[in-house]
């Protein structure tokens, strides 16, 4: 078994093990070629050519999110000092938005992440006029709109109206739009075809799959690279056959319940002062999680700690 020489963990306080574990990020295969794509749209940000958008689609869970919010975070706010002036920009803006907001309920959230501040009292043409400015003030080169689907209006051209209002903002600020959302999102952005003609194809992140060989292939790599960053002396052999596989069986192949689970097992494994993740670590894992109908009792758990039946 190989030793990480990097970091002795035994040295390190445990809050701080646990919040390494909290802070591993490992990225969807598709995201190369989606981050030279975002680079493009950055670059050519408020030239006079139309700001196109990227759509990335899928089912809750799949990593997605993750990833954005990621992507965000290596763009903090910058202040720029020329002489007496200073200037605040905004590279990267992340919002995601909340569940069943009318428009002006995502008008009010958009303001909120570019103000720092509520504008409840603004009606929605004031509160889009008012990002519209921000993000020409802000020189905002892409926004990334997470959860899009949760972004409604009433009537039957409640989907039009919705898209219409993006298309908007895109058109009179030229900055563009990551649309990030569950597979609903297509329905809107194809709702107007000013704002379909902007758009990409989307990209749709799928759950992994055991029975097509290189998604597990792709699975027992995503989970080697988790286990080279866990917070542990020792490998925990995450992607040896049995173990993958029952990973995989507790999960379907989803990158939410994976961390949930991994993040209990390491919380387990630090507690116990262990230098590596072991069975009944993933199995107390599992345990607190929903339960999969396709997987019988728990499959870690050899020791019966857990299936007491």
């Amino acid at each position: 078994m190989s030793t990480n020489i990097k970091i002795d963990w035994n040295q390190v306080p445990d809050e701080e093990r646990r919040t390494a574990a909290n802070r591993i990020f490992v990225p969807r295969g598709f995201t190369d070629e989606f981050l030279d794509a975002m680079r493009e749209l950055r670059e050519g940000a408020g030239e006079d050519a139309e700001a196109m958008c990227l759509v990335v689609v899928g089912e809750r869970g799949v990593g997605k999110s993750a990833f954005l919010k990621q992507y965000a975070a290596q763009f903090p706010p910058v202040e720029i000092v020329d002489g007496n002036v200073l200037t605040r920009t905004r590279p990267v803006v992340y919002v995601s938005f909340p569940s069943s907001p009318t428009l002006k309920g995502a008008a009010e959230e958009f303001a909120r992440v570019l103000l720092g501040q509520e504008s409840t009292r603004q009606s929605r043409t004031q509160l889009t006029s008012l990002i519209k400015d921000k993000l020409k003030e802000l020189r905002v080169e892409i926004v990334i709109a997470d959860e899009f689907q949760h972004v409604q209006e009433e009537g039957v051209k409640g989907k039009s109206k919705v898209a219409d209002w993006l298309k908007d903002i895109i058109k009179v600020t030229g900055v563009p739009f990551v649309i990030a959302g569950m597979p609903e999102t297509v329905d809107i952005i194809e709702a107007d075809d000013q704002l379909f003609s902007l758009t990409e194809e989307a990209t749709v992140i799928s759950a992994y799959s055991w029975a097509d060989v290189p998604s597990r292939r792709a699975w027992q790599a995503l989970l080697a690279e988790i286990d080279q960053q866990l917070p542990f002396n020792e490998r925990s052999d995450l992607a040896g056959k049995d173990t993958a596989r029952n990973l995989f069986d507790c999960t379907q192949g989803y990158l939410r319940p994976l961390r949930a689970l991994l993040r209990i097992a390491t919380a387990r494994a630090i507690r116990n002062r262990a230098n590596r993740l072991i069975w009944d670590d993933l199995a107390a894992g599992y345990h607190r999680l929903p339960k999969s109908a396709l997987v019988g009792g728990n499959p870690f758990d050899r020791n019966r700690l857990f299936n007491r039946d």
